[in-house]
């Protein structure tokens, strides 16, 4: 007969491993949202209201959980540094092109990208890609490069959605890098809730 104790670590093994499905449901459907949402408001008041109600959530999870905040000024400031790239950099980036003329599953593919930068940049630090993971990344590429050249010329692609949604590709790819060197292990809740405020700050003047 299992112990309340083995059982209960049962459940919190099989939430972790329900974890990888949650994030991709929640991670792609952002670009639905951002797609039935652009054309009743602008995009950064949109953002503006989400970096709002998550902070607010948040808190009050914080609150509940009496969770640790960051212990040092260095912390806060590259949490700070995160969120401003990872938040409001990539998803002003992809809100904007949305809102612009770009299709949601365009802009999904180009910042799909990230990958393939991150996979270019540790290369240049010395790092090393399996020559399968190359060619995956490769053939990745070549898909977006055929996608998007067949939608030059369109409304859908100009130099200011291209702009915006390369934005947001470069800015996700930095905050991430970003983030492996300088962030120091710590709790997810309060560390999202430092980021989305440094979003927040960042977006209210482009809001306003």
């Amino acid at each position: 007969m299992s112990s309340p104790s083995s059982e209960s670590a049962a459940l919190r093994l099989e939430w972790v491993q329900l974890m990888p499905a949650v994030f991709v449901l929640i991670w792609s459907t952002g670009f639905i949202v951002a797609r039935f949402g652009m054309p009743y408001a602008p995009p950064m008041s949109f953002l503006m209201w989400r970096y709002a109600l998550s902070i607010l959530c948040f808190l009050v999870w914080v609150r509940l959980a009496r969770v640790a905040w960051p212990s040092t000024r260095a912390q806060w400031w590259h949490l700070s540094v995160t969120g401003v790239l990872m938040h409001a950099g990539y998803l002003g980036g992809v809100w904007s092109s949305v809102k612009a003329g770009m299709g949601a599953g365009l802009s999904a593919l180009i910042v799909g990208l990230q990958p393939v930068l991150t996979a270019v940049w540790l290369s240049s630090r010395g790092g090393s890609v399996s020559r399968r993971q190359g060619l995956g990344l490769w053939l990745g590429l070549a898909g977006l490069l055929l996608v998007v050249w067949r939608k030059l010329g369109s409304l859908e692609v100009s130099p200011w959605t291209l702009l915006c949604a390369v934005t947001a590709l470069l800015s996700s790819t930095i905050g991430t890098l970003y983030q492996k060197r300088h962030v120091l292990p710590c709790d997810v809740r309060t560390a999202n809730t430092v980021q989305l405020a440094a979003a927040a700050l960042v977006t209210l003047p482009l809001a306003w």
